[in-house]
C-alpha cells in the first residue's frame, strides 16, 4: 500500500458522549499512517444549536444521527461511508495474483 502525497482536512460533527464519533475520528487519525501525509480532524460539537445548523447544511435537513463526516469540503456521510471511503482511497503496492490453477 503507498500513501497519497497530500494533507487531508476533516470536519466531525457529533457529541461529547457519541462513540462512533470518537471511533471515525480515530480511523481518520490512522489514516495519517497510511495514505495521506498529514490529516487534520476538527470535531465540531452540535450540541451547539449553531453547530447543529451547521451540520444541516452539510448533511441536510433531516440529519437526525451523528457523527456526520465532512472531508475537504465534500460530505462523505457517518461511519460506514468513512470507512468504505478511506478504503477506496488505498492504492496496493502490486498488481494482485490471479490462481487459474
Amino acid at each position: 500500500m503507498s500513501r497519497i502525497n497530500t494533507n487531508m482536512d476533516a470536519i466531525v460533527y457529533g457529541t461529547k458522549t457519541c462513540v462512533w464519533c470518537n471511533n471515525v475520528v480515530r480511523a481518520l487519525k490512522g489514516a495519517e499512517d497510511n495514505i495521506f501525509q498529514k490529516v487534520n480532524v476538527t470535531k465540531v460539537d452540535v450540541g451547539e444549536p449553531e453547530n447543529l445548523e451547521e451540520m444541516k447544511k452539510y448533511a441536510g435537513e433531516d440529519a437526525r444521527t451523528v457523527p456526520q463526516v465532512v472531508i475537504d469540503g465534500e460530505y462523505i456521510g457517518g461511519y460506514t461511508e468513512v470507512d468504505r471511503y478511506l478504503k477506496a482511497l488505498i492504492v496496493p503496492t502490486q498488481e494482485p495474483t490471479i490462481d487459474r490453477g
